[in-house]
């Protein structure tokens, strides 16, 4: 299995499952609850080489005047996505913002804090870091596991925002 699929894997059983309990629908990336007054949408954004991926939540209130989307015209709920809204909320990640599944080196800077180097599944093992970089995470199943625990404590804060988010906006 590949650091992808098995990282979908775990996805898919630590954190989509609980979603879809909670009465979220949709597949994998996008995700949406039907509440009374609100669509509430969670969004997977994974980076295009691979290797890592952040979330977004947000909501629509097709009832309000604050509708929060910006292209709605013609779509249905089934098609609404976190990136339809203006205003949206991001998971802190783990890492520079995102969520990586690979071998994770870094290096601290005097400027920017630290500066990351994820390294490809088929590099792994004759992978030698340059200089100053450090390995801070080598990806197994207990990381995949570490991840998915991170994202599902961090929809604990995203899930506040939304909950105030949609106070203000009903």
């Amino acid at each position: 299995m590949t650091n992808n699929e098995k990282m979908k894997s775990y996805f898919k059983k630590l954190v989509i499952a609980p979603l879809f309990e909670e009465g979220f629908t949709g597949k994998y990336p996008h995700f949406r609850r039907v509440q009374k007054d609100c669509i509430e949408l969670i969004s997977v954004q994974t980076n295009k080489w691979g290797g890592s991926f952040t979330i977004e939540v947000s909501a629509v209130f097709p009832n309000s005047n604050n509708k929060n989307y910006a292209q709605w015209e013609g779509l249905t709920v089934n098609q609404l996505t976190v990136w339809n809204t203006n205003e949206r909320y991001r998971l802190k990640g783990m890492y520079n913002g995102w969520f990586y599944y690979r071998n994770l080196y870094a290096k601290r800077t005097l400027l920017f804090g630290k500066n990351y180097y994820d390294v490809p599944e088929k590099h792994a093992f004759d992978f030698i870091p340059p200089r100053g970089y450090k390995l801070v995470q080598k990806f197994d199943d207990n990381t995949a596991i570490e991840i998915c625990n991170e994202v599902n404590k961090q929809f604990f804060k995203a899930f506040k925002w939304l909950n105030r988010f949609e106070k203000r906006n009903k």
